[in-house]
C-alpha cells in the first residue's frame, strides 16, 4: 500500500525533524556550491580563494551534510526491510572517510597564510604577502576591492625574509624584500601589476607581459 514498505508499517516525520532535515540539506547543497565556485574561483575573489579553495575539505563537509540530511530525512528504521536505505548510508560513510583521510594527508597543499602589508589610501587596493602550508617561498599579491567583494589582481613576485610595501599612489606600490626598494606601477582599472619580480629574490621588476 501506499506509504508503507514491505511490512513496516507506515511512519512520519516529525515536523521539527523534517525541517532540520531539509535545511541541512539546503545548507550542504549550498556549501557544494561554494566549495565548486572556490576551486574554480573564475572571478579570482579572494574570499572563495581562501573559505572555499581546498576541494578536500569540501568533499569531506559536503559529504558529512549528506549523511546528517539522510539521517534526519531517511530514517532506517528496520535494517532487514530498508537495506538499501542502509547500503546508501554505508556509501555515504566510505566516501566520507576517503575525504576525510585526503584531507588529513593532502589538506596543506591548498592552504596558505595571508598578511596584508600595505593598503592604498582610499582602502582600494592591498598588498598581501601569501605564504603556502607546505612551501618558505613568499610571494607578494595585489587585492582589488575590499571585504566580500575583494578579488585577486595580480601577483608582483617572490619575497624574501621581512616585507615592507608602501603605496606611493593607487597604481605605484613601492616594495622591499631585503632587496631594492622596488617601485611597482599598478593598471588603474584593474589594479593588476604592470611589473613583476624576477623568480630570485635578489631580482627587480620586470615587465609582467612582453612588450608588443
Amino acid at each position: 500500500m501506499g506509504g508503507m514498505e514491505s511490512g513496516t508499517a507506515p511512519t512520519r516525520l516529525s515536523m521539527p525533524r523534517r525541517v532540520a532535515g531539509i535545511a541541512v540539506a539546503v545548507l550542504t547543497v549550498a556549501l557544494a556550491v561554494l566549495f565548486v565556485a572556490g576551486v574554480a574561483n573564475p572571478w579570482r575573489l579572494v574570499v572563495l580563494e581562501r573559505q572555499f579553495g581546498n576541494p578536500l575539505f569540501g568533499a569531506f563537509v559536503v559529504v558529512a551534510g549528506v549523511y546528517i540530511a539522510l539521517l534526519l530525512l531517511a530514517p532506517v528504521r528496520n535494517e532487514a526491510v530498508q537495506r538499501g536505505r542502509g547500503q546508501v548510508r554505508m556509501a555515504v560513510v566510505v566516501v566520507g572517510l576517503l575525504a576525510l583521510f585526503g584531507w588529513a594527508l593532502f589538506g596543506r597543499l591548498f592552504a596558505a597564510e595571508y598578511v596584508e602589508v600595505a593598503r592604498s589610501g582610499d582602502g582600494s587596493r592591498a598588498v598581501v604577502v601569501v605564504t603556502p602550508a607546505t612551501d618558505e617561498r613568499q610571494h607578494a599579491r595585489v587585492w582589488e576591492g575590499s571585504g566580500l567583494s575583494a578579488r585577486d589582481a595580480g601577483e608582483i613576485g617572490r619575497v624574501c625574509g621581512a616585507v615592507t610595501a608602501t603605496f606611493v599612489s593607487n597604481d605605484l606600490v613601492e616594495i622591499e624584500a631585503g632587496y631594492g626598494p622596488w617601485r611597482i606601477e599598478l593598471d588603474p582599472g584593474t589594479g593588476a601589476p604592470q611589473q613583476t619580480l624576477g623568480p630570485r629574490c635578489p631580482d627587480g621588476p620586470q615587465p609582467s607581459t612582453p612588450a608588443s
